[in-house]
């Protein structure tokens, strides 16, 4: 299950990374610098988050063909 533990461990990071945001948003909002850069790690996380959600439902069709072969198999070999 050393994959279970690795995207825990990711998703705890991307929690306290969103936690960090906004208390930084609210104190550098006014700040353009600080905006621009605080847009642009909306835009990773997003990006972040849907490579993540991608990577995991590739791993769940993967299994489910493998298990459709390993049927197809067994019910050829009777």
């Amino acid at each position: 299950m050393y994959l279970t533990e690795v995207e825990n461990n990711f998703l705890e990071n991307l929690e306290y990374q969103i936690s960090l945001k906004v208390e930084s948003y609210k104190t550098f909002k006014r700040i353009p610098v600080f905006t621009d850069q605080v847009m642009q790690f909306d835009k990773s996380v997003v990006n972040l988050t849907e490579k993540f959600e991608k990577i995991r439902l590739r791993d769940k069709y993967h299994i489910i063909i493998t298990e459709l072969d390993n049927l197809i198999k067994n019910s050829k070999s009777k």
